[in-house]
Formats: structure tokens, sequence, C-alpha cells
């Protein structure tokens, strides 16, 4: 425990550029390649998107009624793998990322599947410049890359609407995540490109919460990631502890 502190401790900062997603877009797709983990996350996290939309809004149908009616924010999109995921649902989506490469890439996609997603290469600040405001944003393995996290939050939190919903998908800051996610899955089986993740702009949960209650936004659920190897490539369950990977969402 005290190596793995010492490690932590001492860490140097790395700061993610927008570059190290540029990278991976001819690749983002390639289930096998440099973004397998989040793939393998997709069906997990999908069925605690559709529980909670579906709970949040059960007065309005079943869960393709609603996600119909609803304006929909993927923040942070990448190459589009939620988004996508939405849509083959019937959904409209709104996708945003900074990384023009990555939106490039989905766009061409998204075309070619005739989806119903308007990527666009921003940040949530355009969007909240705009005036622009959703019933339901998604946020996937986004905030531990920003700089600013209470900034992004509050400026995710104005985009809104009242009676909306908000799912965070992020990493906790605790001695087992910089365990398992940069030490074992960067560093020793490479599962994630290294430098990746900084183990400092990890989020607790009671970090996103307590910026929610400024805007009366409170915590509606969340559960712990927990990933199963198998043969054929990683599953992923969901668990109670959140000390590592973890999924949450927040309503008004």
């Amino acid at each position: 425990i005290f190596f793995f502190l010492s490690i932590i401790l001492n860490a140097r900062r790395v700061e993610l550029q927008q570059s190290n997603f540029d990278n991976f877009s001819k690749d983002w797709w390639d289930e096998k390649g440099p973004m397998k983990m989040l793939h393998s996350m997709n069906q997990t996290r999908m069925l605690f998107i559709k529980e909670r939309i579906s709970n949040r809004y059960e007065t309005l149908g079943d869960f393709k009624d609603v996600i119909k009616k609803k304006k929909i924010l993927d923040l942070g999109c990448g190459g589009g793998i939620l988004s996508e995921a939405l849509a083959k649902e019937g959904a409209r989506i709104k996708a945003i990322d900074t990384s023009f490469k990555l939106i490039k890439e989905a766009k061409k996609r998204a075309a070619s599947k005739d989806y119903n997603i308007s990527y666009e290469n921003c940040d949530i600040n355009k969007i909240f410049k705009r005036k622009e405001k959703f019933d339901i944003i998604i946020s996937l393995e986004v905030i531990e890359h920003v700089s600013d996290i209470n900034a992004f939050l509050n400026t995710t939190f104005n985009c809104l609407n009242k009676n909306g919903l908000i799912i965070f998908s992020t990493i906790n800051r605790s001695l087992i995540s910089y365990f398992s996610t940069i030490f074992l899955a960067e560093k020793i089986l490479g599962l994630v490109p290294k430098n990746t993740h900084d183990w400092k702009s990890y989020v607790k949960p009671k970090e996103i919460i307590l910026v929610a209650k400024k805007f009366n936004i409170k915590l509606d659920k969340v559960e712990g990631l927990f990933p199963i190897p198998l043969i054929s490539g990683i599953d992923w369950i969901r668990i109670k502890n959140v000390k590592a990977n973890y999924i949450l969402s927040l309503k008004n």
C-alpha cells in the first residue's frame, strides 16, 4: 500500500491533449483496437441509461417513446459509440466533442448509416453561450479528462432543462482506481493507451453531487462498473462498490 501511495503522491500530472484522441480517430470503431475498453463497457452503460431514462419519464411511455420526445446531448461523444447506440433506438441526438478528427469520422459513419445524429466539433461552453438546453445530458468517460472539473460541471448543469436527467460515467479517485485503471490497465496489461488518465483528475461521486446541489439537482442513482475478463474479451457488470469505475444519474 505504501508503495502505491508513494507512486500516486509523486505522479507527474499528464495533460491529455486533444491530439491524443485525434490519433485514435481511424481506429475508434475497431472493437479490438485502442478503444476496446470503451466498446466493452457500452452494453452495460446502455442498460443503466435505459433504466434511468425509463424511470425518470415513466409517464411518457416506454424507452423508445421517451427518447423520441426528449432533446438529448451526448457530451464528449468521441467517435459516436453512445450516439449510435441511442440513434439505433430511434433517438434524435446532438453530439459534441473537442476532437475535430473524431467528429469528422463520426459524421461519415452517421451519414452512411442514416442515423439521426447532429455532430459538432465544440465544447459545452459553446452550447451554454448559445443558450441551448437539453432534457437529457449524457457524458461518458469525459469528466476525468477536463482541466477544470468544477467549471465543466457548472456549465453542464446550466444546460439542463427543468425535469431533466444527467448521466456521468467516470472514475473515482481512490487507491483502488489507481491500481486498476492506471497501474494495471495502462502500464501492465496495455488495455488502455498509456497516459490516457491522470489519477489526480479522477472525480469522487460526492464531488459531482455537491456541485449539483447548487442547481437543485439531486442524485438519482449511482453504481460501480466492474470488468470481468473472458476468453472473448472484457465484460462489465454493475456492482455496489464505486471505488473505481462508476456511473451515476442526477435529476432536477
